[in-house]
């Protein structure tokens, strides 16, 4: 008798950028289960854009980096596939133009006049989701796709745990240059 095929469990990608003044924007990516588990993460080296790019792309400049650099890259390499990537960064919503997945727009909301879009945006557990242009789902649609999830996680909570990493990985790497340029001298 043949063992039945698992069950493939949704993911969800949680997609953020920090930055730093010394080294640039670092990116990450952290692909939950509907449980709220690790199920993978990603970052990026630097990235630093020259001045020669800072004139030329002038306001574009944001948008590329985040949602054609780095976005792009780390989701383009992760192993699992996210049913939604889900970001607290507007900068990253043009990804929407580069991958199939719905990309979102959380933010936590402090009251009712902080909401930004009410027409194009839905409110679960005290984060408004915002969809890019592009998307053709509904608001109850994009409810029914974060339900698995948002019943055990708070949508705005994933990206601190990816700052902190980023964070950590800065860390560390600044403590081994340190050690590497003691052992040169």
């Amino acid at each position: 008798m043949d063992a039945a095929p698992a069950k493939t469990l949704a993911a969800f990608g949680f997609l953020t950028v920090l930055e730093s003044a010394e080294h640039g924007l670092f990116g990450g990516y952290l692909v939950l289960s509907p449980q709220g588990r690790p199920l993978e993460f990603r970052c990026s080296t630097p990235v630093a854009a020259s001045r020669a790019q800072e004139i030329l792309y002038g306001p574009t400049l944001r948008p590329y980096l985040f949602a054609e650099v780095i976005g792009r890259a780390l989701v383009a390499g992760a192993e699992l596939d996210a049913a939604v990537i889900l970001t607290d960064q507007r900068d990253m919503l043009p990804l929407a133009l580069l991958r199939h997945e719905e990309v979102l727009l959380v933010r936590e909301v402090t009251s009712e006049i902080e909401l930004a879009e009410p027409t194009s945006s839905l409110i679960i557990n005290g984060c408004e989701i915002i969809a890019s242009s592009l998307s053709t789902k509904s608001t109850s649609e994009l409810a029914a796709l974060l339900e698995p999830l948002a019943a055990n996680v708070y949508l705005a909570e994933p990206f601190q745990r990816i700052i902190a990493a980023l964070t950590e990985a800065q860390l560390a790497s600044h403590d081994a240059e340190s050690m590497h340029d003691r052992a040169a001298a």
